[in-house]
């Protein structure tokens, strides 16, 4: 989630990244990581997408590890919120200020409509205007699935 307040910094991709490997002469040459494949008949840049794309097939390929990752966050997060209504009671207590504000993920998914999508919700039987395509669908679609799924957990 982002911090309104935080100073934006700019990085510089790797590839892009000055050539400068070291002052020390005998340091073994690490090549730049090899740029994301792109097809000369895409329309539009795909780098994004590829390594979106290859992201999506890793954790795919370790469900049981992103489920351990997932139940660790959820921990963390909870805690956090415990030890700061106990520091909230503790000022209120004291009377004294309250602290600094914290900006802290509470949800795994963003907030708002699908990212991507043109709908904010799914809805199969309404009528929709023109510039809605059928991907648009599948991604309100599956982002109404994900926030079921975080309501309603399957535990068994």
């Amino acid at each position: 989630m982002k911090n309104p307040f935080r100073v934006q910094r700019r990085y510089v991709p790797a590839h892009a990244a000055p050539r400068i490997r070291s002052l020390d002469f005998d340091a073994p040459y690490r090549p730049l990581p090899p740029l994301p494949t792109r097809s000369p008949d895409d329309p539009v840049g795909s780098t994004r997408l590829v390594l979106r794309l290859e992201a999506l097939g890793r954790a795919l390929d370790d469900l049981p590890g992103q489920a351990i990752r997932f139940a660790r966050w959820r921990a963390h997060r909870d805690a956090a919120i415990a030890r700061e209504r106990e520091a909230r009671t503790a000022l209120v207590q004291n009377e004294q200020a309250a602290g600094a504000i914290r900006f802290r993920r509470i949800s795994p998914l963003r907030r708002g409509s699908p990212p991507g999508g043109r709908l904010s919700r799914y809805d199969p039987t309404a009528i929709h205007p023109r510039n809605i395509r059928e991907i648009d669908e599948i991604l309100a679609h599956a982002h109404a699935l994900a926030v079921h799924a975080l309501e309603c957990p399957d535990t068994s």
